[in-house]
């Protein structure tokens, strides 16, 4: 049997699906989630204005795009700048591989193809001579505009398809910084069109599901879409400010769906769940509004503050990222005090209704999964515990040999053609081996400073790791800046030989030969190198700001340090674990079977950090709205046992759901072809996963029990006091 015992709250006594009412911001809030309740005509024509001048300020501001020179950091993303800034025609420079069967051949051939491309390239295209084997290249010099890498290969994909119509037995395909950026971009763009025409009705199917009722599956779609888009059309004026990165959009999208949909879940089970207790559908609708929407604004300021602590990091891709979810988490937050009640308003008579399955219920259903599994921990909570944390650890264990690396070229898949005449042209031609880019200003001493990088070619050649080939130093088009490319024995860009002939020509070469000039050491190797030892750095800086802001946030809500405490370890434990996930998968390569052997390799370096502030956001959602619900059946008179149980059981079936959809959604950025957006979509999935069932449904109600009653009572006293 359930004891009971009565507890007063500030408005009069306990009632029913009511929790005690908070003063301050939070009240003040639910005040205006309220309103839109009642005045819900108004504000959804409210939402459709701001949409409306939204996308004005969009199409009128425009917005500004961060270069890949703008988001490196270090030494060598001041080398890339350099380069930027001075115009260098090896940033325009395509390579055009001709394979004609013979050198003869191969010779006629790309003489053609030379005369074709006069009226595309800036210059008659220079021919090289392979190595070893028959095959010639063509280094195509593209004139400087502005246009997208797709609108500026055309002239070369035309000529190479008139050669090929004229030489059908040869080999003629391009590759360089352009074009393969044109490669990626458009399959990538072709992907996320799949993924954004797919996410919207795979997310309607689950919630169909879930809800078994168009008009609940309706305003958590509605919701979802309305944050995405409100999120995407700030985010044009905001990237004059902070630069838009490319991956930008994708993030909005994949945050945006899974915190409309996660926010607006949490309001329509509670309204049912309230139905079910009164018949009145419009009351019930009110207290959903009034309960939930402090447990959502929590869940998003948790969220919010989590995320900014990613400004504080060096790399400008992180801010763009950031800047993002913001935007996503204003929107949403916006939504729950505004849009979402007043959709649920509008739809209070729909909602309640299913066509199919069982209806929520007043009371706990102590006889289902959830509710057997629920009293078993509760039973057991020191072996349960115990259970739940072996788990989580030994998927956490991984993260102990992690390796971290930016993609480039050597860890992209080689389905793209673009990439694959580049090992070919790589292996025949040394001059497109692994290098490093070695830059300086002249100060109006060309000659001087030429001198000073072809010292440092020099002594970089009879050093061991270095391939012994003096390569021409190259002159930027307003003579401000030089650099030469030096090579080295590397067989790849992240390899140890590479990083080890990095660490050589910065910390003795370039010393030892360049005098009082500043002399930059870049390239790809450099550029990785850096950005992994910045993301290192980072991560020592922001994971402590923010577990103690979560840590902060969590105290203010409940006024407990143990359930702070619990909530922001057992997240962190989670987030650890979906880093071992990763490991596992990609790393070690267990993932090979289902994502290609293409993309088996180190975890991507800016994941880490963009990881551990999202999902701390996520999954504080689904501890704030359980221990919401555990305080406020604590406060209506059940024991501690009978508490933690109802908590965790009536918040199963909205937390359930949540996570299904954010699994899905997440799962489906697997379909995108770049390394980090794979390993992201997968990392998310994993983590709310474990989140909703190992720490969710095992260790959060064992680690309640053992903390006890007082938790609560103190939980109860400090939040009526304030």
């Amino acid at each position: 049997m359930v004891s009971t015992r009565t507890i007063t709250t500030p408005g009069g006594g306990p009632q029913a699906g009511e929790p005690p009412k908070s003063g301050g911001v939070l009240e003040r809030l639910a005040g205006i989630a309220r309103w839109s309740y009642r005045h819900r005509l108004a504000v959804i024509a409210g939402w459709l204005v701001a949409l409306v001048l939204s996308a004005g300020a969009y199409l009128t501001l425009g917005m500004s795009e961060l270069t890949p020179a703008e988001g490196f950091v270090g030494e060598s993303g001041s080398a890339e700048q350099l380069e930027t800034s001075s115009d260098f025609l090896a940033s325009r420079t395509e390579t055009i591989l001709v394979d004609g069967g013979s050198a003869q051949e191969s010779d006629r051939i790309a003489d053609e193809l030379s005369s074709a491309l006069a009226g595309t390239a800036e210059e008659t295209p220079e021919k090289l001579t392979a190595t070893t084997g028959d095959q010639r290249v063509l280094q195509v010099l593209l004139p400087e505009q502005q246009a997208s890498p797709a609108e500026r290969v055309q002239g070369i994909d035309s000529a190479i398809e008139g050669a090929l119509a004229a030489n059908p037995g040869a080999t003629i395909a391009a590759t360089g910084p352009i074009s393969v950026q044109a490669d990626v971009t458009t399959t990538y763009g072709e992907r996320l069109s799949l993924l954004e025409m797919l996410s919207i009705p795979v997310t309607a199917v689950v919630l169909f599901a879930v809800f078994a009722g168009f008009v609940a599956t309706a305003i958590p779609l509605i919701t979802g879409i309305s944050v995405v888009a409100l999120a995407i059309l700030w985010s044009g004026p905001t990237s004059l400010a902070v630069p838009m990165e490319s991956n930008q959009m994708s993030v909005i999208l994949l945050m945006g769906l899974a915190l409309g949909v996660d926010y607006s879940l949490f309001f329509v089970r509670r309204a049912r769940e309230e139905y079910a207790r009164s018949g009145d559908a419009d009351a019930a609708a009110l207290i959903a509004v009034s309960t939930t929407v402090r447990s959502v604004l929590v869940a998003g300021l948790v969220t919010g503050v989590s995320v900014i602590a990613a400004f504080l990091t060096e790399s400008p891709i992180f801010h763009s990222l950031t800047l993002g979810i913001i935007l996503v988490v204003i929107a949403a937050m916006l939504a729950s005090i505004t849009l979402l009640p007043a959709l649920l308003g509008a739809g209070r008579k729909r909602v309640v209704k299913q066509l199919f399955g069982k209806a929520p219920s007043a009371d706990t259903d102590t006889r289902g999964f959830w509710g057997r599994l629920t009293g078993t921990v509760v039973r057991r909570p020191v072996a349960a515990a115990i259970a739940g944390l072996i788990v989580l650890v030994a998927l956490a264990a991984p993260v102990a040999v992690m390796k971290l690396q930016l993609p480039g070229t050597d860890s992209m898949p080689r389905t793209f053609e673009t990439l694959q005449t580049l090992d070919t042209v790589s292996e025949q031609f040394p001059l497109y081996g692994v290098s490093h880019t070695v830059v300086t200003e002249t100060g109006g001493d060309v000659a001087g400073a030429s001198s000073t990088l072809e010292q440092i070619a020099e002594n970089a050649s009879s050093a061991p790791g270095f391939d012994g080939q003096v390569r021409d130093v190259q002159v930027s088009s307003d003579q401000s800046v030089v650099r030469i490319e030096i090579g080295t024995d590397a067989d790849g860009i992240d390899s140890d030989a590479a990083k080890q002939s990095l660490t050589e020509l910065r910390e003795n070469i370039v010393p030892q030969s360049a005098g009082d000039r500043e002399v930059l050491v870049g390239g790809e190797t450099a550029v990785s190198v850096d950005i992994s030892e910045s993301t290192s750095r980072d991560l020592l800086i922001v994971i402590p700001i923010v577990l103690l802001a979560s840590f902060a946030l969590i105290f203010l809500a409940f006024r407990s340090i143990g359930l702070a405490a619990l909530s922001v370890g057992l997240n962190l434990l989670s987030v650890l674990a979906s880093y071992g996930i990763l490991v596992l998968l990609f790393q070690f390569g267990w993932g090979a079977p289902v994502f290609g052997s293409e993309y088996v390799g180190p975890v991507v370096t800016l994941l880490p950090v963009m990881m551990l502030v999202i999902l701390i956001g996520l999954s504080m959602d689904y501890h704030v709205f359980i221990l919401t619900r555990v305080r406020e059946a604590f406060g209506q008179g059940l024991d501690v046992d009978a508490a933690i149980a109802q908590g965790v059981v009536r918040s199963a079936p909205p937390v359930t759901a949540a996570a299904a959809v954010m699994v899905v959604i997440f799962a489906m950025f697997t379909l995108l072809p770049t390394p980090e957006m794979k390993q992201l979509g997968v990392g998310l999935a994993a983590a709310v996963a474990l989140d909703a069932t190992v720490v969710r449904g095992i260790l959060v109600p064992a680690a309640l029990r053992l903390l006890g009653a007082g938790v609560w009572r103190r939980s109860l006293a400090g939040t009526s006091s304030h």
